[in-house]
């Protein structure tokens, strides 16, 4: 079970988590809240659209950017009660786009504290990017090589 009182995000971290977070985990939380009418009164600021953007990153040694590729993602901006939400995710899964820009505007609204369902779902998705890391890094260290100074 995840500690949720030990642990709290920024606005910058819950965003991030929420475009990683399982889709269908999002949608079922984000749905529940709809039902239990905890939201309400939401309406889609700029519907999903589906598109590439440009992976850049920079090369170590001459710190030169480079583009790496396009990746395809969806976009949604939404407002529950005024407050404005957005989110971008990898792929074009509109539904979970849409869900994950109407959790950042109600987090933003009443706070990460008072949607416990939703809090729970952030921890997990974070220790699951940091378990799968951990795994890559375990297999990654496995090539290293030391080498040792010649006198």
């Amino acid at each position: 079970m995840i500690d949720v009182s030990s642990q709290s995000l920024t606005r910058e971290e819950i965003c991030s988590l929420l475009s990683s977070s399982d889709s269908a985990a999002l949608v079922r939380v984000i749905d529940s809240l709809i039902k239990s009418e905890m939201i309400s009164d939401f309406e889609l600021i700029r519907p999903p659209s589906t598109g590439t953007v440009q992976l850049q990153i920079r090369e170590p040694i001459c710190e030169e950017r480079f583009i790496v590729g396009d990746a395809l993602v969806t976009v949604a901006d939404v407002s529950v009660r005024g407050s404005l939400g957005w989110a971008m995710r990898l792929g074009s899964d509109t539904h979970a786009t849409v869900a994950a820009a109407i959790a950042d505007a109600y987090i933003a609204l009443v706070g990460l504290e008072n949607v416990p369902a939703m809090k729970d779902l952030l921890l997990q998705t974070k220790d699951d990017i940091a378990a799968r890391e951990t795994s890559e890094w375990a297999e990654i260290s496995e090539t290293v090589i030391d080498f040792e100074e010649l006198d």
